[in-house]
């Protein structure tokens, strides 16, 4: 066989490869983007609401989505250490500040990463969270925190009045 025959045929087996080969790389990095970006758009959605399951799924699936990102990753780690220090009443105001700090520099990595153009004070001033909803969730706050007081002022009741109990 000649040289060209050589190359020829090489060319006719090698390129399919190689297409399937860059084309399964290319959708790889599609889906991990993909994944990426569902997580932060999770994440931007619902920096104001910390108490909804949302945010906790998110902030949970850094380290899945974003674990080659070491900027990501570092922030990440950041956020993590600050909400999980154990703050005492005098360093609350202090510390809740250093929180939102750090969760305004993990989205600001998140957004860099994936190449938004989203400076940093946009991401802790311009938020919206619907004043009903801000109503609802604090009612429904104080109604749990209620529930002990009701529960005891019960049992005290009934242990008044035992015969109450039966009927």
């Amino acid at each position: 066989m000649k040289p060209y025959e050589v190359i020829t045929l090489l060319a006719i087996l090698v390129g399919p490869v190689l297409a399937v080969l860059v084309q399964l790389a290319a959708e790889r990095r599609k889906h991990t983007k993909d994944q990426q970006t569902a997580t932060f758009r999770m994440m931007i959605g619902v920096r104001h609401l910390p108490a909804d399951p949302a945010y906790s799924t998110a902030i949970n699936m850094i380290p899945v989505d974003f674990n080659r990102v070491s900027r990501v990753m570092a922030a990440h780690k950041a956020y993590i250490e600050s909400i999980t220090y154990n703050v005492s009443p005098d360093n609350a105001e202090t510390h809740l500040k250093q929180v939102l700090s750090k969760q305004t520099k993990l989205i600001f990595e998140m957004a860099r990463h994936l190449g938004y153009n989203l400076p940093e004070t946009d991401i802790q001033t311009n938020a919206y969270a619907a004043g009903g909803f801000i109503a609802r969730d604090n009612l429904m706050l104080e109604a749990w925190k209620a529930w002990p007081r009701i529960a005891a002022a019960l049992e005290g009741q009934i242990a008044q009045n035992p015969d109450s109990e039966a009927e």
